[in-house]
């Protein structure tokens, strides 16, 4: 609605002489009416929800209704300034009054009725251009309602809001769809509850501005729906070579003197001897032994200078502070230096740190892999041969390829004290000279005793190849045809080497003395001789004096892991548990290392997402649509179909694929709650499913049965059933009892069964033949009729039935005992079964026929007549 100063109605008055408002208040009014008219506006109406005016009975048939307390009248319907109205029981609203408000029901616009004239369908109105076009309006004191079908402002009104039209805050309807179809043209028409388009009209700048990003999604997706949206990138969930993030943190620990340091968080810190500085990005505070330890985390691109241990450092939380916060710089562990890199560690092995700190934790995190380089015997064993295989066992060690055989048996010949070297090849022997075996493809120079010399014993494996790659000792066997009980090792110095240590925890102050720290690793070692019990965290004593504590034994592996160790473990130490077990220790490689004290430490880092790595499942290789780095998806509560089109034309980036997502957030269980109540019978009960049943007082039944299934025709199956209303869920009707009997159709069964063949040869053997029938061709019924016929062109010679040849047929074909006997005529021939046989017997014929011969010359060829006495034809 316009201002009420831009109106000249409203200040007519005070623009007029004095005398003429004085002395021409009728003339005064007449002004301010007409201004008013030009003021104005028009709404045209349908469907009008009014009165029914009460038509008065006239002789000459004028239409005249009745008036009920009325001053004024402008229609025949009393539209000007009707007063009470009769309302018929078909309407419950009165019509438009003159001076009430009205009000869309979309726009929320108001205006005053300035004159009704329904007959023609229109409201005379004070001008208000926010009607929108097809809304209802409803009076405010009539409760009428009517549909807009247009809106017409008188010209004065028009030329008062042309300029305000450009504003979309003050633009009429009409105009204001014509800046949708100009600045919204692919939004669609219907938007969220709540959009005010005039106001989106003038924001949606910021909509396109944002094309193609997470932000401009979410926007528009709130103007469509009202919901929020969530943008997928599935290149996020690609798997690319060299893809993983990695992230490490500069650390610098303090012990507080002065305020607390947790107040530092983007502040910067400033050395007191070094003068080095530093952004704080973040802090963390804990208790290390008798001291509160604060850990700042320092901006790597901020650091100017080297800060020093032990030095103050100060910082402010605020510019306006009038004191300084202080700590003293602790050190802490740095670099790891490794200077022997050992062999037979896992990465759940834990390191010891001797210093002066406190606090520290470190673990190995990398080991390298390697090859079998030695074979240890445990048992020699008896009755081997040389070359006999070594088999080894590579499951879970991530190498493979191993072989080797036995080299030595018996053991080979000793100095001249003339003792016999021991199967563990301690004592000197007596070898080739270097040039006896050049050219032998296998090393060694050793003379060995011939075959059953003695017991056969193992006194030296060859290791053909050492294979590669692994990580943890495989197991090892001797395979042998002949030999037993041997026991061996493997051993690798290469095989879990420590390649990295991981620092766990840094601790505190490592500037004391002993510095540097030094770490202690497990001492790893292959033992032989296993007797008794060693057991987890007992101790365990060297020969040369050492003592630790039992990680653990690998009794397949002869491999014994011990931690905290003191002394010496010396390579052939008899090994002593607290629980009185002995060993003997054979191979042994410790690692160890040394650790730099600093300031400030890079920690070890760790990968922050799963980006990169191929063991992860919810990673994808990239394919040619979905998995690319030129896709998203969007998940919102609404199915593709109702945006897709929209989406594509106002917020989508060419060259790009996307789809939609709905993912259910919830699921929500509704039950009635009570007290409910019964529409049809009234009852009240909480809750309502428990009265479901009991809704409705005919139920009908219609079970099925047969007379065989145990249930019996009820007694008046075509009436209803009785209710029984204080137990909603029980069966009205038994379940022993049907309502319609089912009846089974006959079932008609066609056999069709062969019958048992059964022929009895002539040594009473029964033989059932179920096969070798003949359904054509020659039967050994056949025999019955042609076995007497001649069938050439006389009886004798090889164009007649003989027994001879009758005796040479067998019978075939039956899948019996009698297949290959000779055939037994009369028995066949004189059996209804054996009649129908199949017989592998062709009649002997000979083919004759007569004819006449053109040399003869009683035959001529005008003669028509042979004669029967012709006996020369």
């Amino acid at each position: 609605m316009a201002k009420f100063n831009d109106k000249i109605s409203t200040i007519l008055n005070s623009q007029l002489p004095e005398f003429v408002v004085a002395d021409h208040p009728k003339f005064a009014e007449f002004l301010k009416v007409y201004y008013q008219l030009l003021e104005s506006a028009e709404l045209s109406i349908d469907t009008i929800e009014g009165t029914d005016g009460i038509l008065l009975q006239s002789e000459t048939g004028q239409t005249n209704n009745l008036v009920l307390n009325s001053s004024r009248k402008d229609t025949a319907r009393t539209l000007l300034d009707a007063g009470d109205k009769i309302l018929l029981e078909e309407s419950t609203y009165g019509k438009f009054t003159r001076g009430e408000t009205i009000t869309g029901q979309t726009s929320k616009a108001t205006a005053v009725v300035l004159v009704e004239d329904i007959t023609n369908n229109r409201l005379i109105i004070s001008a208000q251009d926010k009607f929108a076009e097809s809304e209802i309006v409803v009076g405010s004191s009539s409760g009428a309602q009517a549909n807009i079908t247009n809106y017409k402002p008188n010209p004065v009104n028009n030329i008062v809001d042309l300029v305000n039209f450009r504003d979309p805050d003050n633009a009429i309807s009409y105009f204001l769809t014509n800046m949708r179809d100009e600045f919204l043209a692919t939004l669609p028409e219907q938007t969220a509850a709540g959009v005010d388009k005039r106001k989106l009209i003038k924001n949606i700048k910021s909509m396109y501005r944002s094309k193609g990003s997470v932000r401009g999604h979410a926007i528009f997706f709130r103007i469509l729906f009202g919901e929020n949206s969530e943008t997928i990138y599935p290149r996020e969930q690609m798997l690319k070579a060299s893809d993983g993030q990695f992230d490490s943190l500069k650390v610098l620990r303090v012990i507080s003197s002065v305020g607390d340091p947790n107040q530092l968080i983007g502040r910067t810190i400033t050395g007191g001897t070094s003068g080095a500085t530093a952004i704080i990005e973040n802090t963390s505070q804990f208790q290390i032994g008798a001291s509160t330890v604060t850990q700042l985390i320092l901006n790597s691109d901020s650091i100017l200078g080297t800060f020093t241990v032990g030095e103050e450092v100060t910082g402010t939380s605020a510019d306006t502070d009038d004191y300084f916060i202080k700590a003293n710089i602790t050190g802490i562990p740095g670099n790891k230096n490794i200077t022997n890199d050992g062999s037979l560690n896992a990465t759940t092995d834990t390191i010891s740190i001797t210093a002066g700190g406190e606090g520290a934790l470190f673990q190995v995190e990398e080991i390298g892999p390697g090859s079998v380089t030695d074979i240890v015997i445990d048992n020699a064993g008896t009755g081997y041969e040389i070359g006999d295989a070594l088999t080894f066992t590579n499951t879970d060690t991530g190498g493979g390829n191993a072989t080797g055989f036995v080299k030595v048996v018996n053991g080979g010949f000793a100095d001249q004290n003339g003792s016999v070297a021991s199967a563990t090849g301690v004592e000197d022997r007596i070898v080739l000279e270097d040039e006896t075996t050049r050219g032998d493809p296998y090393q060694g120079v050793r003379i060995v005793q011939e075959k059953f010399t003695g017991l056969q014993t193992i006194d030296e494996l060859f290791l053909t190849n050492g294979g590669s790659q692994y990580t943890s000792l495989p197991t090892v066997s001797v395979t042998s045809s002949t030999g037993s009980n041997a026991t061996v090792r493997a051993f690798g110095t290469d095989i879990g080497k420590v390649v990295k240590v991981k620092t766990v925890e840094v601790g505190r102050s490592f500037e004391n003395s002993p510095t540097p720290p030094t770490l202690g690793f497990f001492n790893n070692g292959i033992v032989t001789s296993v007797s008794g019990t060693f057991l987890a965290t007992n101790s365990i004593t060297s020969s040369s004096g050492g003592s630790g504590t039992i990680v653990n034994l690998d009794a397949d592996r002869g491999l014994l892991k011990i931690k905290d160790v003191t002394g010496t473990f010396a390579i052939d130490d008899t090994l002593t548990s607290a629980t009185s077990g002995t060993c003997t220790l054979k191979k042994l490689d410790v690692a160890s290392a040394s650790v730099d004290v600093v300031s400030v430490a890079d920690t070890d880092g760790a990968f922050i997402s799963e980006r990169g790595k191929l063991s992860e499942t919810t990673m994808r290789i990239q394919d040619s649509l979905y998995y690319q780095d030129f896709s998203y998806v969007i998940k919102v509560g609404q199915s593709i179909a109702r945006w897709r089109d929209a989406f594509k034309k106002t917020m989508h980036t060419a060259g790009f694929y996307f789809t939609g997502q709905v993912d259910i957030e919830s699921r929500i269980t509704v039950t009635a709650g009570g007290p409910v109540k019964g529409v049809t019978s009234g009852r009240e009960e909480t809750p309502f499913l428990q009265i479901a049943n009991t809704l409705f007082s005919t139920i009908f039944g219609r079970r099925l049965g047969t007379s065989t299934d145990g249930t019996s025709l009820r007694a008046n199956a075509h009436l209803e059933g009785s209710l029984d209303v204080s137990n909603d869920f029980r069966d009205p009707f038994s379940s022993n009892t049907r309502d319609l009997t089912v009846t089974r159709e006959g079932i008609t069964i066609d056999y069709l069964s062969r019958p048992r063949n059964i022929i009895t040869d002539n040594s009473g053997v029964r033989h059932d033949v179920r096969s070798g029938y003949a359904y054509g061709g020659p039967r050994y019924s056949s025999l019955n009729r042609y076995a007497n016929t001649a069938f050439g062109t006389s009886a004798t010679g090889s164009y007649a039935n003989t027994f001879q040849n009758l005796n040479a047929l067998r019978v075939t074909g039956t899948k019996t005992t009698l297949d290959g006997q000779p055939v037994p005529i009369f028995l066949l021939t004189s059996n209804t079964i054996g009649k129908t046989l199949s017989m592998k017997y062709a009649f002997p014929t000979q083919t004759g026929f007569n004819q006449n011969l053109f040399s003869n010359t009683l035959v001529r060829f005008d003669s028509n007549t042979i004669k029967f006495d012709d006996t020369n034809p």
